[in-house]
């Protein structure tokens, strides 16, 4: 039977513990609020940029610019994008989960192109023999790493090295619910936009010109989001990692107390036991 000294060294270790998960409990909120904010700013802006490819692909129905062809599925790139630390529940461990049969079921049974993002993921594919092309540790979901992706993808898929990008991530439906998914980045999609196309607009210097411009970016903007989103799951996951933790250190606190006084008054008890047997010996 454990002694209350032993007890109350436990309280303490569980306190301690406590107060940690609870700080990074906070933090995570404060985070998670801040990448949703950005997510949201830089939702407008997509929106008006696809709207801008609709309309302009509808006025120019017979120019199938590079990155919109579509190919005969021979040899797919992949794109999967982790965290790099833990304390983050079953986050990463639901996404690689997820992605292994998509991944088995590619042409070849693996990917051409292999583009992995966070060390938990580097870590967890490099034991199961895949060889990543390009890897991405201690990223922010900013727009310098998702031109640096934009560049890779549009790079192969241009070379024909592959005929099809896809993304595997997770995306939040909630603050606290995530859900793997995955993405096709590249071709792009030419997705009309149910109305007819604008009269009378001209583009300067050419409707091929303009593409080349706005498509490229287009796909930066689609994996900026696609990072904020994946960010945000990470975050959310995170809290409510460090939200369980926390709770169950208060109950387990709770219950070493309780524990601590029983024991206790068992040893007062004892004691008192002792003393008044003492008492009565000495009577005798």
């Amino acid at each position: 039977m454990p002694s209350d000294r032993d007890i109350r060294m436990r309280i303490r270790s569980v306190r301690n513990i406590e107060k940690i998960t609870k700080a990074m409990k906070m933090v995570a909120a404060a985070r998670i609020r801040k990448v949703e904010a950005l997510a949201k700013a830089s939702r407008p802006y997509a929106r008006s940029l696809t709207q801008a490819v609709r309309r302009i692909t509808a006025q120019a129905a017979d120019t199938v610019h590079p990155l919109m062809q579509v190919r005969p599925i021979e040899k797919v790139g992949v794109l999967i994008i982790g965290s790099d630390k833990g304390l983050c529940g079953s986050y990463n461990s639901n996404l690689f989960r997820n992605t292994l049969p998509e991944l088995a079921e590619l042409p070849g049974g693996k990917p051409e192109r292999l583009v992995l993002v966070g060390s938990k993921t580097r870590r967890y594919f490099e034991r199961r023999q895949f060889q990543a092309d390009q890897v991405f540790t201690g990223w922010e979901p900013d727009l310098d790493l998702a031109g640096k992706l934009a560049d890779l993808c549009t790079e192969w898929f241009l070379s024909e090295e592959v005929d099809e990008m896809r993304c595997f991530y997770t995306r939040p439906i909630s603050t606290m619910v995530q859900e793997p998914t995955w993405d096709r980045l590249l071709p792009l999609a030419d997705e009309p936009s149910g109305a007819p196309p604008p009269a009378g607009c001209l583009y300067e210097p050419g409707v091929q010109e303009a593409l080349d411009r706005i498509l490229p970016n287009s796909l930066r903007i689609h994996l900026h989001q696609i990072l904020l989103e994946a960010r945000s799951a990470e975050l959310g996951s995170r809290l409510r990692a460090m939200t369980n933790a926390t709770d169950n250190a208060e109950k387990l606190a709770s219950e070493l107390t309780l524990e601590f006084y029983r024991i206790r008054q068992a040893n007062i008890t004892t004691e008192i036991l002792e003393i008044s047997s003492g008492a009565e010996a000495l009577k005798g």
